[in-house]
């Protein structure tokens, strides 16, 4: 039986999936935005995708972690971890193999499910990364733009819409701080 704190920490987690699902639509706006590729400028080197035709993969070496985003997932490797995230399953998994993810070249038997403790540390990385990226993104573009990306996303009906962009990065920042003390989404919103 899971523990009280174990279960609120799953529960989190599981917004923070929701949170960076959306964060995916908003990536793949930066993209086709007017003034350029954003993810680009950002510093990532985009090369065609290895695995689904059509699409890109798009690379950044971090902090001695390197990232790398697809349309359908998204990755980090760090010395100590492999973190996967899978759109289609909007969920985070260990990355077993011992080759990179390929968009839509991965089975089940590639991933493992973790701990939410083991899961979070593994995803901070990647979290991490996301919130200096939201940083740079609205002193490059303005909080209008990224606004009018969430306003975008709420016309998609294919997921409900998570925290407007300025409460999304005050959450995923105290989520890292408070872990299983924090609190979800909605009362978060609430509160601000």
């Amino acid at each position: 039986m899971m523990d009280p704190e174990t279960k609120k920490l799953r529960i989190l987690l599981k917004d923070c999936t929701d949170g960076f699902y959306q964060q995916m639509f908003f990536l793949g706006k930066d993209v086709l935005h007017p003034k350029g590729n954003q993810l680009e400028a950002f510093g990532f080197v985009k090369s065609p995708s290895k695995g689904l035709k059509g699409t890109s993969c798009y690379t950044l070496n971090r902090n001695g972690a390197q990232i790398e985003l697809y349309g359908s997932c998204a990755a980090i490797y760090t010395e100590s971890t492999k973190t996967v995230f899978i759109r289609r399953k909007n969920r985070f998994y260990k990355w077993l193999p011992e080759e990179k993810l390929i968009a839509g070249e991965w089975s089940d038997d590639d991933l493992q499910a973790l701990a939410p403790d083991e899961l979070l540390d593994a995803m901070t990385p990647m979290l991490e990364w996301w919130l200096e990226y939201e940083t740079w993104i609205v002193k490059r573009l303005g909080t209008v733009y990224r606004e009018q990306c969430y306003l975008d996303w709420k016309k998609v009906k294919s997921r409900p819409a998570w925290l407007p962009p300025s409460l999304a990065s005050q959450w995923v920042e105290a989520l890292l701080e408070k872990r299983e003390t924090h609190i979800r989404p909605k009362h978060f919103a609430q509160a601000s």
